[in-house]
This record gives C-alpha cells, structure tokens and sequence, in this order.
C-alpha cells in the first residue's frame, strides 16, 4: 500500500520554482497582496486586537513581522497574530470546494520566510504548494453524513463541503517545511507531528452555535503557530506518526471522516495545480461569500434607484441552504463575528451604504437603530422554506414612492447585468482600502509593486518591513 505522507513530502522536496505554472505564480501574488491587506483592515476587530495583545504580553523575540505593527516577535508567535488576522473580518478568498484556506496555511510560510531571509521565488513555491497540498488532503477526505442536517422540508438536508477547516494543517506544514529546506524525512515527521495536534473538525457547531465565538470555524492562529512549531521540532529530532494519513485508523477516522481516498490526494501532482484552475475567489465585501451574489445585485439596485433605507417596506432575498443554519438566521447582532454571518444584517448594512470595509463590522455599525430596524423587514428565503417556490426573483424591494405613495417594486432584471467577479484593479483598491490609516499611499503602491514583482526580489524579509506603520 502506497504511504500517501511519504509521497507527499518525496513531491515537496522536489518540486522548484521552475516547475510551477505562470497562472499560479501569478495568483499567489495575489493571494499574498489580498492577504496582506485583510490582516491590515483586520487590526481593527477585537479578535484581531486580542491576538496583538497577547503577543506583546508574553514575546519579546525579535524574529518576524507583525502585519500592520510596530516590532517583531518570535515566529511561532507572529504565525499566530497574522493567521488570526488574515480571517479577522471574513474577507479573506474562498476556494472551491474548500472554502478559506489561505489564513491557515500562508502565515506559518511568511513568517518562517522572513526569518530565513528566501528569496521570492522560494516564498512563491511555499505559498503554491501550501494551498495545492492543504486543497488536496481535504479533498480525500469523504464527508460524513453525520454532520448533515435535516431541514423542514422533506428531503431536504444541509451538507457542507467541508466538516472542519483544521485539515489545512498540512497545508501549512508543506509550505513551512519547503521554506525551512526539510528533508524527505524530516517533512514526513513534521506532517506526523501536525495530524496528532490537528484540531477536531468544528465547523458544524459553529455555525450552530450562537452567540458567535472568536474561533470561528477553526481558530487560524492556532494552526498557524501549530505549523511552524511542527516544522522546527522535526528540523531539531522530534519525530513523528510517518504514516499518520493512511491506515485503518489513520487521520481520516480521528478527522470523524466516514471515508478516504488518497487517490484523490497523489494522483496528477505536478501537472494539476489548484491555483492555475481559476479556483480562487476574492471578496469584495467582509461577510460569507454566500451572500455575495445577492449584495452585488442588492448594491446595484440601490445605487441605480437611490433607494432609501427609510422608504424600503420589505426586501425578499432567496439565498442556498446555508441561511437555515443558526449563524446566518441570526438577528441578534452582539459581536463583530455575529456581524459577517447574519444575513438579514448584512442585507441591510448594503441597504444604508456603508462604507465596504471593517466599517461593516464596527459597534457603532452593529448597533445603529436604522440597520436594526431594517433588519426586521427582510425576508430570507431558502430551497428548504415553504414559500420558496412561489418567489420568482433572488432580490426582491418594495419602496414607497414619496409622492405618488403608491408602491414600487424593483428585481433583479431591474440591474442586468451584474459583473461577480473582482478585477485585478479592484483587488488593488481593496488592498491600498484595507491599508488606509496605518501605511500611507505610496508605501501601499510600493507593496503592490514589489508583490507583483515578488519573483525578482532576492530576500523578502525587505518586503516584510514595508507592512510595518
């Protein structure tokens, strides 16, 4: 039987720079610039301002950057700031069918980098095959139905495409142990070490769980300090499980996995690469990519209409089974968290137009009476709800005309059409947005510069200066 972790660590060693497609090389540019960014904007939320605190309490080891902040720490330590950072706001990109996998695995990579003062190209082959590995273990797990959950109509259930994002583990751990140099061996230690520490998969309870905690799904800063510290203890002699994937009892059945197919995992490595298949998706707004389609039509038919949040009546949205779930029905807004999940707050947080940014999820946003009472003139509609079928539109407004006093209504037709995808220029704006009030406008166009140049520099700890105010 083939030893899927030995095939794994056998393809990290070999694998160089040369060996990775353009497309690729040129998305995780943009995933580390959108990153970046997100960190940036994400100082601004009390989870983000815990994880610098806590930092600055307990380290004094000057070895990497804190994104947005004035001195370094340990590794280990700003591993876990930046990966708490990174999904802060829930802004960070989502891939399919994974869902979030950049903040678990490119933090560990950044900060081992700067430490180990690489070179572009080495920081761009850790970032690709981070995602590629992490992207690949998920996918041969096989989701159990244990974590599906019934609806209210028959035969209707709820079956997320992940059970728990702490699998990106060994994500992180590929693209640490590819930084750090680590031999064959010692990477097939590291992973072992990793899939013993990996978090349960939680995903199922928190978005069940409400109130919201700071942990989210799986807290990143956790797996990302959970990386770094994996690799070095194997650079120094630490061993671990080298089998830990496969086997009756092997990662997949203490994941809660019903099932694995390491066919799934090795087969096309080096030829199939997830970040040259057009599998990223950048986030215009800090809230679940679930509800982006809708805001995307919902802003346009504000904006064309100048509709007032005082003259909308009612505003009907179907969105997928995701709004069954307790995290995105929730109205009761007490947190930052709770603010990028709810749906109707959403909704009507693009209704007031506030300013697409950390703004959304300010206290003084989540308790503003105008947001409030607007939230309780949504309707939210789902596959699963009785009168889903009877709604022909996804976005549906009724306004009263000041004048006339009679009643407008405006659909989605009313807008077509609607672009969904982001332009490399407005992930640009996004950046230099998210970056406003800590770096000024020319430092963020020569971030922008050196990113996009990223394969030229010779050692990116220079780069990693350029984050700090």
């Amino acid at each position: 039987m083939k030893n899927t972790t030995s095939i794994l660590a056998d393809f990290i060693t070999k694998i160089r720079f040369q060996d990775i497609p353009k497309k690729a090389v040129e998305e995780a540019k943009r995933l580390l610039l959108d990153s970046i960014g997100c960190a940036m904007a994400g100082l601004n939320t009390e989870k983000g301002k815990i994880a610098l605190l806590y930092a600055k309490r307990f380290d004094a080891k000057p070895e990497a950057t804190i994104i947005g902040s004035n001195g370094k720490v340990s590794s280990p330590m700003a591993a876990f700031v930046n990966g708490e950072l990174f999904n802060a706001l829930d802004f960070d990109p989502l891939f399919s069918p994974l869902g979030h996998v950049t903040p678990y695995v490119l933090s560990a990579v950044l900060s081992l980098a700067e430490l180990k003062k690489v070179s572009g190209n080495v920081l761009i082959t850790a970032i690709v095959l981070a995602h590629e590995i992490a992207q690949r273990i998920a996918s041969g797990l096989v989701i159990p139905n244990k974590f599906a959950k019934s609806t209210t109509r028959k035969g209707i259930i709820i079956q997320l495409p992940v059970h728990g994002y702490s699998v990106n583990i060994f994500g992180g751990i590929g693209g640490a142990a590819k930084i750090l140099g680590l031999s064959k061996s010692k990477i097939e230690h590291a992973m072992g070490i990793a899939g013993y520490w990996c978090p349960v998969p939680t995903l199922m309870q928190f978005v069940e769980a409400v109130p919201s905690s700071m942990t989210k799904f799986s807290p990143a800063g956790w797996l990302s300090q959970t990386e770094v510290t994996a690799a070095f203890l194997s650079e120094m002699g630490y061993t671990g499980d080298k089998n830990v994937l496969d086997g009756e009892y092997g990662f997949w059945k203490s994941f809660a996995a019903e099932g694995w197919q390491p066919e799934y995992v090795i087969n096309g490595l080096g030829d199939f690469w997830s970040l040259a298949d057009n599998m990223v998706n950048y986030k215009r707004y800090p809230c679940c990519g679930a509800m982006h389609g809708v805001i995307d039509i919902l802003d346009a038919m504000i904006k064309k209409f100048s509709i007032k949040p005082e003259d909308i009546k009612g505003l009907n949205v179907n969105l997928n089974l995701l709004a069954e779930l307790s995290l995105w029905k929730n109205r009761e807004i007490n947190t930052h968290i709770e603010a990028q999940f709810s749906a109707a707050y959403v909704f009507s947080v693009v209704c007031h137009q506030i300013e697409v940014g950390h703004k959304w999820q300010l206290p003084e946003t989540y308790t503003n009476v105008s947001i409030l009472e607007l939230m309780k003139r949504v309707s939210i509609a789902t596959p699963a709800s009785p009168d889903y079928e009877n709604r022909n539109c996804m976005v549906e407004i009724f306004v009263e005309d000041k004048e006339t006093k009679r009643e407008l209504r405006y659909t989605e037709r009313d807008v077509r059409p609607v672009s969904f995808e982001m332009s490399e220029q407005e992930l640009f704006e996004k950046f230099k947005y998210n970056a406003e009030g800590i770096l000024s406008s020319s430092v963020t166009d020569r971030i922008i510069k050196t990113i996009l140049t990223l394969d030229q520099l010779e050692d990116v700890s220079g780069l990693m200066d350029l984050f700090v105010p």
